[in-house]
């Protein structure tokens, strides 16, 4: 009777959020949200702080958006792509889709609005952010092209970043730029 009744208080817990912790457990059936293929840990929750122009706070977790580098906060146009960012999800609600966490125990993830508005896409494509196509096997075929696509644009009508003599990240970082696969692990071609 006392673990029956247990169970049925920590389901009551984690319907509603636990600890307060924000995360929140998703089936791994789940692999899509809002129209893409995503990974199936999910957090929602409001944006209480943007540390840089690919890094944010929810529910105390910080957040990696996925598949995008922006310039580091000492680089030209730093500052510019956090302000960017804050302006689209500071104080905001918004739902992460995540398969894991990277080697700082941040969650990389897909950050949506309410409105399903991807807002990794969107730093890329508001010339905020560079698509770091070292990870490009990490997601499906039709969000690479996106990526491409809203790059390419950004590119083509100088928008942020584009506009500046701006050095990738990554090349700031570590003086080289990264290995990018010619085919995925699945067989993929990173250009299909």
């Amino acid at each position: 009777m006392k673990r029956s009744g247990y169970l049925i208080l920590m389901g009551l817990l984690a319907a509603c959020g636990g600890g307060g912790d924000g995360l929140v457990p998703v089936p791994s059936s789940a692999l899509s949200f809002c129209g893409v293929v995503t990974g199936s840990g999910r957090i929602s929750g409001r944006v209480t702080s943007v540390h840089d122009g690919d890094t944010l706070t929810l529910n105390g977790q910080s957040v990696r958006l996925d598949s995008i580098d922006a310039p580091e906060l000492g680089q030209a146009y730093g500052s510019l792509s956090r302000d960017h960012l804050s302006n689209q999800v500071l104080n905001q609600r918004v739902t992460v889709t995540y398969t894991k966490k990277d080697q700082y125990d941040r969650v990389v993830g897909t950050v949506f609005t309410t409105d399903c508005t991807n807002l990794n896409l969107q730093q890329v494509s508001s010339g905020s952010a560079w698509y770091y196509v070292a990870y490009q096997c990490e997601i499906e075929a039709r969000l690479r092209k996106a990526y491409t696509a809203a790059q390419a644009s950004a590119g083509a009508a100088k928008l942020g970043l584009w506009a500046l003599p701006a050095v990738a990240p990554w090349f700031y970082r570590n003086g080289v730029d990264p290995k990018v696969p010619e085919t995925c692990p699945n067989g993929d071609s990173p250009s299909d």
